[in-house]
């Protein structure tokens, strides 16, 4: 058995290559190895560079967990909390499973954070909830809608025949002109740009009143998160009736197992919108996806907080767990050095911004 010890440090540019080269030895050239992402993610983000966690032997590092660094807002105040992410060991460290439990265990005491959160995937979903017995308060949901019918075919089938979507060509079009007559019935005004620090404190004081806690959402949050970042790009839209915001949505294009997607990455509205308003935004959802050529809408949100339902309704529908790559349940966990003096609430506001997807 090899001698291994955790180091926690802050991540640093001078660790950028050993990051990369344990990265490659795992998944080869990816998005994990691409230095302008691994820059803007753990080294340029609003709130600082996030916490490196590293497993060392012999002065190597053989594993890793990064904590990003993230603030929520409730009604008693905001705390610091942070995601893990980018978790690895190397092959021959895998056994015993201690440098694992050591990592995660690593990642729940560091002090600066209040509590730490993260998502699972099909193999670490069983050690998170059966070994370590974390909370796992609430899930997000898929919803879409599908809007070419040779892809839903494809999904189904494994094949693509382009020739179905000239079939219901007639009806595409008549979805796109309902869409469209009603966001101009509406009165909506959409535009391409970044809500302000004013419109966007204003919004989420509301929706914190009104579904609870949140994560924390401002200007250069949202700047960082969809426009700065070099691989996940996202095209940022405000939404106003008669010079009134009424929220902002953040979308972008993505393709999975031949796929395509507009994926709605964040979104916050108006809790106090009516249906007509509500209904009008997602035809503009709509209608965006038809032009963008791809198969369906598609996003998550935490189907307990009302806002988020609010903001996700027909004729977008609930996709069953079953259709996903996999489950995206929600742990957190209190480490020895950590507090926080209000219990997580399960209809936490919460959307795939807030975790490291898309």
């Amino acid at each position: 058995m090899k001698a291994t010890k955790i180091l926690v440090e802050a991540f640093e540019e001078a660790n950028l290559v050993e990051f990369i080269k344990l990265s490659n030895s795992e998944y080869g050239p990816s998005i994990t190895t691409d230095i302008d992402h691994i820059t803007w993610k753990h080294l340029r983000a609003p709130l600082g560079p996030s916490t490196y966690i590293r497993l060392v032997a012999n002065g190597n590092t053989v594993g890793r967990i990064l904590l990003q660094p993230r603030q929520i807002n409730t009604a008693s105040g905001q705390y610091s909390v942070s995601c893990i992410t980018d978790g690895l060991i190397d092959l021959e460290f895998r056994s015993p499973p201690t440098n694992f439990i050591n990592l995660i265990n690593a990642a729940g005491n560091i002090p600066a954070f209040n509590f730490v959160y993260h998502t699972s995937n099909e193999v670490t979903e069983p050690l998170y909830r059966n070994l370590f017995r974390f909370p796992q308060p609430f899930s997000l949901c898929g919803y879409g809608l599908p809007v070419r019918l040779a892809g839903v075919f494809f999904k189904f089938s494994g094949l693509r025949i382009n020739v179905l979507d000239w079939i219901i060509l007639p009806l595409r079009w008549l979805v796109g002109l309902f869409a469209f007559i009603w966001l101009k019935v509406s009165k909506l005004d959409v535009s391409e740009r970044l809500p302000d620090d004013d419109m966007l404190s204003s919004l989420c004081s509301k929706t914190l009143k009104i579904s609870g806690s949140s994560f924390a959402r401002n200007r250069s949050f949202i700047k960082w998160r969809f426009i700065d970042a070099p691989i996940w790009t996202a095209k940022v839209h405000c939404i106003e009736r008669k010079g009134r915001f009424l929220g902002y949505v953040a979308i972008r294009k993505y393709e999975l197992d031949g796929l395509s997607y507009l994926v709605i990455v964040d979104f916050l509205v108006d809790p106090d919108l009516t249906i007509f308003e509500r209904l009008a935004i997602r035809c503009w959802l709509i209608l965006k996806a038809i032009k963008s050529d791809v198969d369906a809408l598609f996003t998550m949100i935490n189907p307990k907080n009302k806002t988020a339902r609010q903001g996700i309704g027909f004729p977008l529908v609930r996709i069953p767990d079953t259709f996903l790559p996999h489950r995206t349940p929600i742990f957190l966990w209190f480490g020895e050095n950590q507090s926080c003096d209000f219990e997580v609430e399960d209809s936490l506001y919460m959307t795939l911004a807030d975790l490291d997807y898309f």
